[in-house]
C-alpha cells in the first residue's frame, strides 16, 4: 500500500498543532508556598529574587497564584518559539 504524501499545508498544520499544544500545556512545577496566615510576617524577598533569576536562566517563567492556602509560586515552562516566520 502506498502512503499518501504530506502536503505543505498538512506539514504547516501539524507544526501549528504541536506549537499550540506546547503553548497550552506548558510544564508547571511548584516552587513553594507563602502561607496565608503568615503573609504579614515580613518576608525577605532576596531568596525569591534569586530563584526567579535562576528560573529565567533555566528557561522557565515564574507565576504567582493566590490560592486558598496563601500565595503559591510556580515555575512554568516558557513558550516555545513559533515554527514559522512572520
Amino acid at each position: 500500500m502506498k502512503t499518501k504524501p504530506i502536503t505543505p499545508y498538512q506539514r504547516l498544520m501539524d507544526d501549528f498543532k504541536a506549537f499550540a499544544n506546547a503553548v497550552e500545556f506548558r510544564k508547571r512545577k511548584p516552587m513553594w508556598n507563602y502561607p496565608k496566615d503568615k503573609l504579614d510576617g515580613g518576608w525577605d524577598l532576596t531568596d525569591l529574587y534569586e530563584r526567579v533569576a535562576a528560573a529565567d536562566q533555566l528557561g522557565y517563567d515564574v507565576r504567582l497564584l493566590a490560592t486558598e492556602g496563601g500565595l503559591e509560586v510556580q515555575y512554568i515552562e516558557k513558550n516555545p518559539k513559533r515554527p514559522w516566520n512572520v
